[in-house]
């Protein structure tokens, strides 16, 4: 039988092995190149494979490195989960969401109390979506965002189906009899919204106008207030503005029917498993999003 592995081996080899090169792993490890040298050949010396080309000025995997990196890789990242689960706490132990703001604002904040009292011992730290800026998985556990189209080695599960429709303050709903009545508004666009007034119009059989005036604003919480104070109308998921519809507080002026469905997707890394306050967070969120959609 085999002896142990060396796991000092095992961190120079995964160093080594993300790095590609001996050097930079010795000074991330504080070792001497040729520490790290040795410790990749008593490695392969151990495994009977050979897991590096070596080159002049740099190292590649072989076949065997690659397979092995990966089986190193979801070692440690097991071993990181399960310290966390069992001695994390604080920030280290705390469940990390990065979600669109219009979702947390107004769709989480509602329900995320009820999560709370379930779980008082599971801490949260929620972080903003940024169009165009990829998540860091060694950052954050879970995404909750409107496009699953995304690079691999990322699983997207259905969170809930979202009408995107219309909403305007009661003060100039009179106005809007029929979407061609848009013309005579500001039409607000939140920076960013993948469903957008040029989807909805298109659904509607309307052409804008050219004189159509159009209001870029930054945030949904920033359009939802300009078309509550009868600036403009804004484009709403469902989920998001129905507290506001029920208070009359804003109003759909067109029927049902004209509103296009958006899909918001619960993201996690599919390369590792989520720790087990992840789990039970995302598990909630998938209960919460099935109620809604039963809505």
């Amino acid at each position: 039988m085999r002896r142990a592995l060396n796991l000092n081996w095992v961190r120079s080899f995964e160093a080594s092995a993300r790095l590609l090169s001996f050097t930079k792993a010795a000074l991330e490890l504080g070792l001497t190149q040729a520490g790290v040298s040795q410790h990749m050949r008593m490695l392969e010396q151990q495994l009977g494979e050979r897991l590096f080309v070596r080159l002049p000025r740099a190292v590649r995997l072989t076949d065997a490195g690659e397979a092995y990196l990966r089986v190193v890789r979801e070692s440690l990242e097991r071993l990181r989960l399960g310290t966390s689960d069992i001695f994390g706490s604080g920030s280290e132990g705390a469940v990390r969401l990065r979600a669109e703001p219009g979702f947390v604002s107004y769709w989480l904040a509602p329900r995320i109390k009820a999560f709370l009292s379930s779980y008082p011992e599971i801490s949260l730290q929620i972080a903003p979506f940024v169009q165009g800026i990829d998540t860091d998985w060694d950052e954050f556990d879970i995404e909750v965002s409107f496009d699953s189209d995304r690079m691999p080695g990322l699983d997207a599960i259905a969170l809930m189906d979202d009408p995107i429709f219309p909403v305007c303050g009661p003060q100039i709903a009179g106005c809007l009899n029929t979407p061609k009545d848009l013309a005579t508004e500001h039409l607000l666009h939140v920076a960013g919204q993948r469903r957008g007034w040029s989807e909805w119009l298109a659904l509607a059989k309307i052409v804008p106008h050219a004189e159509t005036s159009v209001l870029q604003i930054d945030s949904m919480e920033s359009a939802m207030a300009f078309a509550e104070q009868g600036i403009g109308v804004a484009l709403s998921h469902g989920s998001f503005v129905e507290p506001l519809l029920k208070q009359g507080r804003l109003v759909r002026p067109f029927p049902a029917p004209l509103e296009t469905i958006g899909i918001f997707y619960l993201i996690t890394p599919s390369a590792f498993p989520l720790r087990r306050q992840a789990r039970l967070f995302r598990d909630w969120l998938l209960a919460e999003g099935a109620k809604t959609a039963a809505i």
